[in-house]
């Protein structure tokens, strides 16, 4: 049985490396239905004024100067910042803080959940950023809506 399918994934394998797909190969009707972009309602424009983006991106980005970080977490901070000021190499994490930031701005609430948020499993996010030397954390987004 081992033989059987080891060489029937052998030949599949062989096959793919001069197989031309093409586009009907990849198109179905359950996609075609999901790209209707009005199936489920209005299109609504999501954008935001690059101005209002880069007022956010300051406010999410800038560290109080009396605390002891870590320098890593003040030079990511710093490189996020100069990132949305330059419009350009702006990461995941940034883009995602972005994200939050602007809808909680418009008046939406954003709940982030998960052990990673301040734990730091995903480092990109820097949800929660703690003083070395005190036991103290700050949390970035909560600048948006001071005394919250």
């Amino acid at each position: 049985m081992k033989s059987k399918i080891k060489k029937e994934l052998e030949r599949a394998y062989e096959a793919s490396k001069s197989h031309k797909f093409t586009l009907e190969e990849w198109k179905s009707e359950e996609w075609e239905e999901i790209k209707k972009v009005d199936k489920h309602g209005r299109v609504k424009d999501t954008g935001i004024n690059t101005g209002i983006l880069k007022d956010l991106g300051e406010k999410i980005t800038t560290l109080p100067d009396d605390w002891d970080f870590h320098p890593q977490v003040r030079k990511i901070f710093d490189a996020r910042r100069k990132s949305i000021q330059d419009g350009k190499g702006i990461d995941w994490g940034t883009g995602e803080a972005l994200a939050f930031a602007s809808l909680i701005q418009e008046g939406f609430h954003v709940r982030i959940t998960g052990q990673d948020v301040e734990r730091g499993t995903f480092s990109h996010r820097h949800g929660v950023v703690f003083d070395q030397n005190r036991d103290l954390h700050y949390i970035p987004i909560n600048s948006i809506v001071p005394n919250a």
